[in-house]
C-alpha cells in the first residue's frame, strides 16, 4: 500500500498525518511502521471522512490530541489556500472527543497559529500507584480521549517513568495515558504518553493535553482561573481555564504550527 501523509509541528510533537484511506483495523500496526520510518515522530493521526466535519482525525490508538486537531486545522488552511492574516473556525471531529472540537486558525508568515478549545476534564481524583519506594499518591485528570497522571517534582524520577507509566496505564482506562512530570515553580512539564494499541511510550517535546491537564490541576488546587504558558522541550503551549468555584468551566490551549512537507511511502508489514 502506498501511503501519503504531512509532517506536522505543532510545539515539536511531530505528528504524521496520513491523508490516504487507511482502515481502522490496519492503524495501529501502520502507525507503529511510520514510527519506525520517521525516527523524529511522536505520533500518527488519519485523515478520515465526516459526515459532520470538514475532516475528521484519527489517532493512532483512538485517543484524543489537541496537538494534532491544531495541526489539522493547519492542514485545511494550507489545503483550502485560506488567505493569511485571518483567523479562520473550524468544528473539526477528533477520536476520544464526543462532539465536534472548536479550532481556530490564523496562518501567519512563519506558519499557524491556533487555538483548540478542548473537551473540559470528565473527572479529576487522586490515585496511589506502586513504585520500588513504596506507594505514592498522584492526580490523575480524565480527560475524553486521555488521562494524565500529575507527578510533581520530586514524586517520580525521570528514569522509572516508562516502566512505571507501563504497569499503573493497566488500571486506568482508555487507549493513552500520560505521566506529565510537572515543575510547578518553573511552570515547566516533561511529558510521557504511553498509547496502549500500539504500545508505544514516547516522551513528547509538546503535549497539549498534558498542558491541559496541568492547568486543570492548577486550576482546582489554587482555586482560581488560569492563564499559563506552560514550558516543554519544543517550546510553550499557552493554556487558559475558567472557574466557577467548583469545576473547570473552560478550557483553551493555543500554540504555533509548521506544515514540514509531504511524503510518500510504500508500507511494508
Amino acid at each position: 500500500m502506498v501511503l501519503r501523509y504531512t509532517v506536522v509541528d505543532p510545539t515539536k510533537n511531530i505528528t504524521l498525518l496520513v491523508t490516504t484511506p487507511v482502515p481502522r483495523a490496519l492503524q495501529p500496526q501502520t502507525a507503529a511502521w511510520l514510527l519506525r520510518l520517521e525516527k523524529d515522530a511522536e505520533q500518527v493521526g488519519f485523515l478520515e471522512t465526516s459526515d459532520t466535519a470538514p475532516a475528521r482525525l484519527q489517532m493512532m490508538g483512538g485517543e484524543f490530541c489537541g496537538n494534532a486537531t491544531m495541526g489539522l486545522g493547519a492542514w485545511l488552511c494550507r489545503r483550502d489556500r485560506l488567505p493569511h492574516g485571518v483567523t479562520h473556525d473550524f468544528l473539526l471531529e477528533i477520536s476520544g472527543a464526543d462532539a465536534l472540537v472548536p479550532c481556530a486558525v490564523t496562518p501567519v508568515r512563519y506558519g499557524y497559529l491556533a487555538t483548540v478549545k478542548l473537551p473540559l476534564p470528565e473527572k479529576m481524583e487522586q490515585r496511589t500507584f506502586p513504585t520500588a519506594a513504596g506507594e505514592v499518591t498522584l492526580t490523575v485528570v480524565f480527560l475524553p480521549g486521555i488521562c494524565h497522571i500529575i507527578a510533581p517534582q520530586g514524586t517520580v524520577c525521570r528514569e522509572d517513568a516508562e516502566e512505571l507509566l507501563r504497569r499503573w496505564s493497566a488500571d486506568l482506562p482508555g487507549e493513552a495515558v500520560g505521566l506529565i512530570l510537572l515543575d510547578e515553580e518553573r511552570t515547566a512539564i516533561d511529558p510521557l504518553v504511553y498509547v496502549k494499541p500500539t504500545d508505544t511510550a514516547v516522551w513528547e517535546r509538546g503535549c497539549g493535553s498534558g498542558s491541559a491537564a496541568v492547568a486543570c490541576y492548577l486550576t482546582v488546587r489554587r482555586g482560581t482561573a488560569q492563564c499559563l504558558s506552560i514550558r516543554q522541550q519544543g517550546g510553550t503551549i499557552a493554556v487558559v481555564t475558567a472557574w466557577n468555584g467548583q469545576c473547570v468551566t473552560q478550557l483553551h490551549i493555543t500554540g504555533s504550527v509548521a506544515l514540514m512537507g509531504e511524503k510518500e511511502t510504500d508500507v511494508v508489514f
